[in-house]
């Protein structure tokens, strides 16, 4: 599915599905500014969408949700990916990409993301025309996307901290059950891939922030949306730091159940080697009564 979403000179915006790149190039020849949405594009759209970048080669990242962490050039356009991530029992990351270029943006996702792709929208219209004296721009829709981004992303965060706390429970419950291990150790994984994926994004909020992405014009309305983009990040690197030591927690509540056990049994071996040791000297002392006589 395409929906293209267009803004004319009065900041009205209109959105209507698309099927032609004949469609298309009409529309965005009458609006001020232009942004496509294909949300899980097939292949009769994705081949509209070569027409527009003009560049067949990008298709087989896309269809293989590569992860860039650099920006990209894709013709004139530049290519930023952005993995918004889902956990339920698994991690599971599912790549935005946003082509920017001059008035028209072009958004390539899946439909997990609808959600903080209707914020973003919603958020659209309802500043459109009270941002930097009544001009929009793509920017302004960029930093939004990475806010809701950022915002989705933090509900992992607290689902990864459910799961440790469901963990901790069952290892208090029973310290011996090796299962525990196994979970604590998918969990640090997918910890660790859920942190890189944050410190990309930190990075490429920052190089945008600071102007390095040309493309991206760098208001104070941008910056601000950016700088609490930024500041959310931070925030869930810093929980992500208290999952890993609860991570760590459990695993030595395990090793010290384990050495409760091994004390527990060399009890009982004591005590077994103590009764045996008692019997023995018992019947000993009968037999040596018995010789005596």
């Amino acid at each position: 599915m395409i929906w293209m979403y267009t803004v004319t000179g009065a900041n009205e915006i209109l959105a209507r599905d698309v099927a032609s790149l004949e469609e298309v190039e009409t529309l965005r020849r009458e609006a001020d500014l232009v942004w496509m949405d294909f949300v899980e594009p097939d292949n009769k759209e994705l081949k509209l969408f070569a027409g527009l970048v003009k560049e067949d080669k990008i298709l087989e990242d896309l269809q293989t949700q590569r992860i860039f962490q650099q920006p990209e050039r894709v013709d004139d356009f530049i290519l930023f990916s952005i993995p918004y991530t889902v956990f339920e029992e698994r991690l599971e990351k599912h790549p935005i990409y946003l082509f920017v270029k001059e008035r028209t943006l072009l958004t390539v996702r899946g439909r997990d993301s609808s959600k903080l792709v209707k914020r973003a929208m919603k958020t659209f219209r309802n500043c459109i025309g009270r941002v930097s004296g009544g001009n929009i721009s793509l920017s302004f829709i960029v930093g939004r996307l990475f806010h809701e981004i950022t915002n989705g992303n933090l509900d992992v965060v607290m689902a990864l901290r459910e799961s440790i706390d469901k963990l901790e429970q069952k290892a208090l419950a029973n310290p011996a059950d090796r299962s525990i291990s196994r979970s604590v150790f998918q969990l640090k994984r997918e910890i660790s891939t859920l942190e890189r994926i944050l410190w990309s994004q930190r990075e490429l909020m920052l190089s945008i922030r600071e102007g390095l992405a040309l493309e991206i014009e760098t208001t104070d309305e941008i910056r601000e949306t950016l700088d609490h983009a930024i500041s959310n990040i931070s925030r869930e690197l810093s929980l992500i730091d208290s999952h890993s030591n609860a991570l760590e927690s459990i695993l030595s509540l395990q090793d010290l159940g384990l050495i409760h056990r091994v004390e527990r049994n060399l009890i009982y071996l004591t005590l077994i080697a103590l009764v045996v040791s008692v019997l023995l000297i018992l019947l000993e002392i009968d037999i040596i009564s018995l010789l005596s006589r």
